[in-house]
């Protein structure tokens, strides 16, 4: 997986699809809620089943993106 394909890539955990990734070593991490996705084959598994959440979180809405979501949901 090169750099420029890695940079056209969103966490698909974030509602808003602004939040980018990084490599770390056979892993993804979202830049914004630290999820790790596995890297397989040489390509990023962006599959929610598949991330390994932060330490301390047990689950998805638990994530700073899902919840500022959930908030602005609410208010709406």
């Amino acid at each position: 997986m090169d750099e420029a394909f890695l940079a056209q890539l969103r966490c698909p955990l974030d509602p808003e699809r602004q939040t980018t990734l990084v490599r770390e070593e056979q892993q993804i991490r979202c830049t914004g809620c630290h999820v790790h996705f596995p890297v397989k084959q040489g390509l990023p598994v962006l599959v929610p089943d598949e991330a390994e959440l932060p330490a301390g979180m047990r689950e998805l809405s638990q994530l700073p993106c899902q919840r500022r979501a959930n908030r602005r949901k609410n208010l709406n």
